[in-house]
C-alpha cells in the first residue's frame, strides 16, 4: 500500500500499477551494495536496531525496491479526493499483549500518534509525521531528527513472520549471508587465507544469549572469546590485528573496481559497530527502538507510555493481524468496518482478537457469537456481525466460494513464510483475492444502505 500511495491517483490506475509491481517483484533486482551502503549508515543511529536490519536486507530482497521516499511525501494522495485515507500500524512491543492504553501507534502521511484512549472521547497524542524519532520533552520539539523512509517504516510495519524463532532464523541467515557476500567481494578466494579469516571468524555469531562467539581474529581458534559487551568502538583493533599483504592503493583499486566504494578506517569502523549492534540486538530483541514524543508530556492519560524516553515498536500484526483498535478510536465515528483478513490459520482470529481488546479498554465493538465460527477449515465468504453503533464485516480470503474444496491447497501455496512469487503465483493469488471482493461487492452495498437508512432513522 505505500507502494501505490506514491501515485497520486493509484485508485484510477490499477491494471497499470499491477502489471508494474508484478513485473518488479518477479524480475526486480536486490542491489547487496545499495542495501548495505543504507545499513552501515543506519547503524550510525543511537537507535538502531534489528528493524533497520529487516527493512534493508528482508523487506528490500522481498519487495524488490528501496523506497527512500518520506511517508509525509504522500499526503497530496490522500487530499484529493479519490483514494482511501491509509492508516498503518504498529505496537509497543513492552505492552500489546497486556493489552495496555498506548500500546498502539498509527501511521499516516500526516501524523503519527497513539489513538483515543479506551471509550472515551479523550483525545490522542500526535505529532507531525515528519517528526517521528525526533526528540521530545514535556511536548516540546528539543531536537530534528531526520524523517524515517518508506523501506524503513515497511520493516516496522511488515516485520512479524508469526513466530520469534522464525524471525530470528530468518535475521541470522540474511546477516551470515551478508557477512558472505561482503567477505567474498573485498576478499576473493586468490587473497591471502588471513584475510578472509577475519570475515570467517567474525560470521560465528551467538544464536542466543547464553551462546559466546567460537573465536575471534585476536585471540585465535583456542582462546577464550571476549564478552560481546565488551566492544569499544574506539578501539576497535581485536577485530583486525593482522597484517595487509597489499598496499592501500592496491586495496583501493581492488575495492572500486568491486564496489566503488572505498575501503578505508571509516568503512571498518562502520562495518564493525554494524556487525556489533546487529548481534548485540538479537541477543536483546531489540526492535523500532524510537525517541517517545509522549515523554512527559502534559495531559496524556497513559502513564507507562509516559516515562519512557524511547519505545520500542513492532509489526501490530503480533497484536491483532489487522488495525481495529485505530479505526475504533471513537473520534473516527466509523459505523462499519470492511475486514478482508489474509491471516495464515485461524481466519476469524483477528476479529475475535478484536473484541478481546475492546473489552478490555471498554470500546463498543459487536457481539462475536463464536458458534458461528466453528468451521475455519470450510469458512464462507462473508460474516457479518452488528452492533448497537458499528458493523464489522469479515471476509476470509481463502474461502469455499473463491477457492472451492481447494482452500488448504492454496493456505499451503501461499503461507505466511513464503517471501518470493512466481508471476503465474502473483496471478493465481490476485484471482482469489478480486473474486473474493466481487462475490461480496452487493452484500457491501446492501449493508451500506442499510447502515444509512438506520441512522436517517434516529436522526
Amino acid at each position: 500500500m505505500s507502494s501505490l500511495y506514491k501515485n497520486e491517483d493509484w485508485s484510477e490506475k490499477m491494471e497499470t500499477l499491477e502489471k508494474l509491481q508484478r513485473e518488479k517483484l518477479v524480475k526486480g533486482k536486490w542491489d547487496f551494495i545499495k542495501a548495505k551502503k543504507t545499513l552501515l549508515v543506519a547503524a550510525r543511529d543511537d537507535h538502531y536496531s534489528l528493524t533497520d536490519f529487516w527493512a534493508y536486507f528482508i523487506v528490500y530482497k522481498m519487495l524488490k525496491e528501496l523506497d527512500e521516499s518520506k511517508l509525509s511525501d504522500q499526503r497530496k494522495s490522500c487530499e484529493n479526493g479519490k483514494n482511501p485515507y491509509p492508516i498503518y500500524a504498529a505496537v509497543d512491543k513492552h505492552t500489546y499483549s497486556r493489552h495496555e492504553a498506548g500500546s498502539w501507534f498509527e501511521f499516516t502521511p500526516h501524523n503519527t500518534g497513539v489513538p483515543g484512549i479506551d471509550g472515551s472521547h479523550s483525545t490522542g497524542a500526535y505529532v507531525d509525521m515528519q517528526e517521528l524519532g525526533s526528540v521530545f520533552r514535556e511536548g516540546q520539539l528539543n531536537e530534528k531528527r531526520t524523517e524515517k523512509t518508506i523501506c524503513y517504516l515497511q520493516g516496522l510495519w511488515g516485520s512479524a513472520l508469526a513466530s520469534e524463532k522464525e524471525i530470528k532464523k530468518a535475521i541470522i541467515e540474511a546477516l551470515l549471508d551478508f557477512l558472505k557476500q561482503d567477505r567474498d567481494a573485498y576478499f576473493p578466494s586468490s587473497s591471502k587465507d588471513s584475510e578472509r579469516k577475519a570475515y570467517k571468524h567474525i560470521a560465528l555469531l551467538p544464536r542466543n544469549k547464553y551462546e559466546t562467539p567460537s573465536m575471534w581474529v585476536k585471540h585465535g581458534p583456542s582462546a577464550s572469546p571476549p564478552s560481546m559487551y565488551q566492544y569499544n568502538e574506539a578501539q576497535p583493533s581485536f577485530l583486525f590485528r593482522y597484517k595487509r599483504q597489499n598496499s592501500l592503493e592496491d586495496d583501493d583499486q581492488r575495492c572500486r573496481e568491486s564496489h566503488d566504494f572505498s575501503f578505508s578506517i571509516l568503512y571498518i569502523l562502520d562495518w564493525i559497530r554494524h556487525i556489533h549492534k546487529t548481534n548485540s540486538c538479537i541477543l536483546t530483541w531489540t526492535w523500532g527502538t524510537t525517541s517517545n514524543f509522549v515523554y512527559n508530556m502534559p495531559d496524556v492519560k497513559v502513564p507507562n507510555l509516559k516515562r519512557k524516553e524511547v519505545v520500542s515498536l513492532i509489526d501490530a500484526g503480533l497484536a491483532i493481524n489487522s488495525g481495529y483498535p485505530l479505526v475504533l478510536d471513537p473520534e473516527r465515528n466509523v459505523k462499519l468496518i470492511l475486514s478482508f483478513d489474509y491471516s495464515a490459520g485461524d481466519p476469524f482470529e483477528t476479529v475475535k482478537k478484536a473484541a478481546e481488546y475492546c473489552k478490555v479498554r471498554g470500546i463498543k465493538f459487536p457481539v462475536i457469537n463464536e458458534s458461528e465460527l466453528q468451521d475455519k477449515d470450510n469458512p464462507s465468504n462473508c460474516y457479518v456481525f452488528r452492533g448497537d453503533n458499528i458493523t464489522v464485516m469479515h471476509f476470509p480470503l481463502f474461502n469455499k466460494v473463491n477457492c472451492q474444496d481447494k482452500i488448504a491447497e492454496y493456505r499451503d501455496t501461499f503461507s505466511t513464510f513464503k517471501l518470493k512469487y512466481t508471476d503465474e503465483e502473483i496471478g493465481k493469488l490476485l484471482i482469489a483475492a478480486k473474486k473474493n471482493v466481487a462475490d461480496v461487492q452487493q452484500k457491501i452495498l446492501e449493508e451500506i444502505k442499510r447502515i444509512v437508512g438506520s441512522s436517517s432513522e434516529k436522526a
